[in-house]
């Protein structure tokens, strides 16, 4: 446009362009924002424009970038340098495009041309790997992308298959704004999904997994003779390995060499990373989602490979050990004197509930290779994990290197074993750790802790703040002719101790392998010592107590190991860590008259080998994984959303707020929705949710579990009758299951992978501790405040975002200026993505239940 002739103000039109349009392109898709008055001769450079559109613009993106006349961007620099004149066009036109800062929108397109959506990706030059794991992570509702059997094509339209995948870049597959992709990218010979399963082409596809798709992906071919199903991230096919090809030399081989042991809602993938890399450093390896198969019962398939593997490898996240079975897994592995090589992904050492467990092991760099030393897990850049668009990456070079020391340590412990091989493993397990009645015996021998001739062990663990009633214990049991230890005596060795943990936890350097100060470590080697030695544990329990970081370490170490009896010394608030680890024990209480005598007579049985153990507790836990049974027995095989929360709002859009979230979910068709029975949240989600469906004419799928009765009132909850018994919610299917609303909590947190969490009061806070300590996922609401918004000591982990969900969704449930709308949409959106992680990571497992979360109630008790 011709315009030095012009004086004053002109007009000009100004433009919004999608990211389609070419260079120098025109389309009757561009949306006309409005005009602009420009003084041309006042207004020179193209940064003096941005005010001139926002305030004379009704409509403009928040964030905008200015285009050429040529449809060429401009960043914000070149906008200090660059005429005005540059971009208005012939017809007097200024353009713009949406901006996404770091990031930037890409297309993804099949073959033919179909969209099948878009993802925003930061860095081009990034490997296409980790394009493939933004567009899984990000397009969870698009069905052609689920089974992961497609290739991507580069800028010549050549395939890139997934072993060039770690040396090709984004750029090279960036075709203007879009990737494109090639579908039936393994031909007639079978398609690529998670497993490590050869079938034949008459074996049955496995059946639901532990969050089943929303939609089955096609039916396999009657053409297709052999079927090879492996890791979509494994680099070729699953193989067997022979005792001839391992690098672990002499004796008899177990079923698997090493075990990897690992948190689901963190390692995941590191788990599936490991596995495929060691295995071509040709160890057999068991993974728990690969090798639970129809007829077999999941606590015999752990208790059997922990048993039998050679080399336990647990990949230390922030959360191991703080889970209910890397806990038990991690502690058998030690009770059975296994070979324990940790691979750890924090920044300090050892982790903190765990560090008299791993106070004498050496630990793996997990980025080994790596010029940086150790990042901490986390999603922001302060820890230091490494994170793309929302997926936790673990890089290609540090799982090759970390494997390949796995195997150098697994190499030197065989040549040692070789040397001394005349006791076994589990006979110097069971003479040098006084194997508790808690684990099954595995071999015939029976192992008398006091069969030394001299007086049982008792350990006292104590907090220093309660030194004189410990003294007073001592004299007890020593009146008893009982031997007595308390850990006040740890504190002698260098000065008082306060109880706190952190200060002797160091900050590991790259090169560091065991860390901590030497009197910690002594510390911890006598502790352990001396509950080898124990015949019973004795926790005096206190605030100072559950305040400790040191008093919670040793609670974490002695739980299962050894008969334990928790003694209340005051009234406090239980933390949920412990009321977890130790609340199904009876507690003995200082404040009783006859405490004292009852107190002996425990420990007396405790200490006695010829006095059968109190079953009562483990009576309580077979009974609660019956009702893991029978729920799951009774549930739909699909995908199950458990709700809790409040039974009364206080948070003025909560009621909306449930009322979306319930609309949102009623549009996934295999999807169930499950609550606790009550009013409030549970109820005005479930009912939002049947009525939608009721709507579409689709199955209700709503579920309510309550316990059979509970002796408090909580007719102002639920419909409680008068004999404390709970009548049938009226809309849904109502299952009755436990002996009260406490137990009911425990139950539903095994069977249910996901819970939405909306305001809540202590029992919410519960019942989120409950499903964190199960290793579940809690999506809370957090701007509905109460439990989910962070009060009643709720589990701070809960608030972390899970690697499968995007984080803009998961702010919108902690913003206040989200609407319901927003909120409901987002809820959705992250229940996708985690069913859509946990289908790639569970997809050919098989599990004796119907519904193979069941697996999780396993318990550690060994045949």
């Amino acid at each position: 446009m011709e315009d030095e002739g012009l004086d004053g103000p002109s007009v000009f039109g100004v433009s919004l362009i999608p990211e389609t349009r070419g260079i120098g392109s025109h389309s009757q898709q561009d949306t006309v924002i409005g005009s602009v008055l420009i003084d041309l001769t006042v207004i020179k450079h193209v940064e003096d424009l941005r005010p001139i559109l926002e305030s004379q613009l009704d409509i403009l993106p928040t964030a905008y970038r200015f285009l050429t006349k040529q449809r060429w961007p401009l960043n914000l620099k070149q906008e200090q340098s660059v005429s005005i004149k540059c971009l208005i066009n012939s017809e007097g036109v200024i353009t713009i495009r949406h901006h996404y800062g770091s990031k930037r929108r890409i297309g993804v397109l099949a073959e033919d041309g179909k969209s099948l959506g878009f993802i925003f990706f930061s860095d081009m030059n990034m490997k296409v790997s980790h394009l493939r794991k933004s567009i899984n992570f990000q397009l969870t509702e698009v069905r052609e992308l689920w089974d992961n059997s497609w290739l991507f094509l580069d800028n010549n339209s050549w395939p890139v298959s997934t072993r060039q995948e770690e040396d090709v870049t984004v750029l090279q597959v960036l075709c203007s704004h879009s990737v494109r992709v090639r579908f039936g990218a393994w031909g007639n010979t079978g398609r690529q999904i998670d497993s490590g399963i050869e079938l034949k082409k008459d074996t049955p596809v496995p059946p639901p997994t532990k969050i089943q798709r929303m939609e089955t992906t096609s039916s396999l071919s009657s053409n297709d003779e052999v079927v090879c199903y492996t890791q979509p991230h494994s680099m070729s096919p699953l193989h067997s390995i022979t005792e001839a090809d391992s690098p672990l030399m002499g004796g008899s081989q177990p079923a698997k060499q090493v075990l990897i042991s690992y948190v689901r809602a963190e390692a995941s993938q590191y788990a599936l990373d490991l596995k495929s890399e060691l295995e071509r450093l040709r160890l057999s390896v068991y993974l728990d989602v690969h090798e639970i198969f129809g007829g077999s019962d999941w606590q015999d398939s752990l208790n059997y490979a922990v048993s039998n593997c050679a080399v336990f490898v647990p990949l230390v996240t922030p959360r191991y050990g703080e889970t209910q079975w890397t806990n038990r897994e991690i502690k058998l592995a030690d009770v059975l004197s296994k070979y324990i090589v940790p691979v750890s992904f924090l920044k300090f050492w050892p982790p903190r509930c765990l560090a008299i467990q791993f106070a004498t092991t050496q630990f793996i760099n997990w980025k080994l290779a790596s010029s940086t030393s150790f990042a901490s897990h986390g999603s922001n850049e302060s820890n230091g994990i490494d994170a793309v668009d929302g997926c936790y990456m673990w890089d290609r070079p540090d799982v090759v290197a970390v494997s390949k020391e796995i195997v150098k340590r697994c190499k030197r412990e065989s040549m040692k074993n070789k040397k001394n091989s005349t006791v076994s493993s589990s006979q110097v397990s069971l003479i040098s750790r006084g194997f508790s009645t808690r684990y099954t015996v595995l071999s015939g021998d029976e192992v008398d802790c006091g069969g030394d001739g001299r007086p049982s062990l008792v350990v006292i663990c104590v907090h220093p703040a309660q030194e004189a009633f410990a003294k007073d214990l001592r004299e007890i049991f020593e009146g008893e002719k009982l031997r007595v230890w308390t850990t006040l005596e740890l504190n002698q060795m260098n000065g008082h101790d306060d109880g706190n943990s952190s200060d002797d936890t160091e900050i590991l350097g790259s090169e560091q392998e065991i860390i901590g100060t030497s009197s910690q470590y002594k510390r911890e080697l006598i502790f352990q010592g001396k509950v080898d030695e124990a015949g019973v544990i004795i926790f005096v329990l206190s605030k100072a107590f559950a305040e400790s970081g040191t008093c919670k370490q040793q609670v974490f170490y002695c739980e299962q190991r050894k008969q334990v009896v928790p003694l209340n010394y005051e009234a406090f608030e239980m933390p949920g860590w412990m009321s977890l680890l130790i609340g199904t024990n009876t507690f003995e209480d200082v404040q009783r008259t006859d405490y004292k005598s009852t107190l002996l007579n425990r420990v007396q049985r405790a200490v006695n080998s010829d006095t059968m153990e109190d079953t009562t507790d483990y009576a309580k836990e077979v009974q609660i994984n019956a009702a893991v049974q029978f729920i799951c027995q009774k549930l739909p095989s699909t995908g199950c959303i458990y709700i809790a929360g409040g039974t009364k709002f206080f948070y003025s859009k909560s009621a909306a707020i449930c009322t979306c979230i319930g609309q949102s979910l009623a549009d996934l068709d295999n999807l169930s929705v499950v609550t606790g029975g009550f009013y409030g949240v549970g109820h005005t989600i479930s009912q939002s949710f049947y009525e939608s469906r009721q709507k579409r004419g689709k199955d209700s799928n709503v579920w309510h579990i309550l316990p059979v009765k509970d002796e408090q009132d909580r007719s102002a909850q639920a419909r409680q009758n008068a004999d404390k018994t709970f009548q049938h919610v009226p809309f849904g299917q109502t299952i009755y299951c436990g002996e009260s609303v406490r137990e009911r909590e425990t139950i539903v947190s095994r069977v249910f992978d996901i819970c939405i969490l909306v305001e809540g009061g202590p029992g919410a806070a519960h019942e989120a501790e409950e499903f964190t300590w199960s290793d579940h996922t809690v999506i809370p609401i957090k701007c509905t405040g109460g439990a989910a918004g962070g009060k009643f000591k709720v589990p701070e982990k809960i608030f972390e975002v899970p690697p499968e969900v995007d984080a803009t969704d998961w702010q919108c449930l902690s913003s206040k200026e989200s609407s319901p709308e927003e909120i409901g949409q987002a809820v959705k959106n992250i229940v996708l993505s985690l069913m859509k992680g946990a289908a790639h990571q569970m997809t050919c497992q098989r599990s004796f239940y119907k519904r193979p979360s069941m697996a999780r109630s396993r318990s550690l008790s060994c045949s």
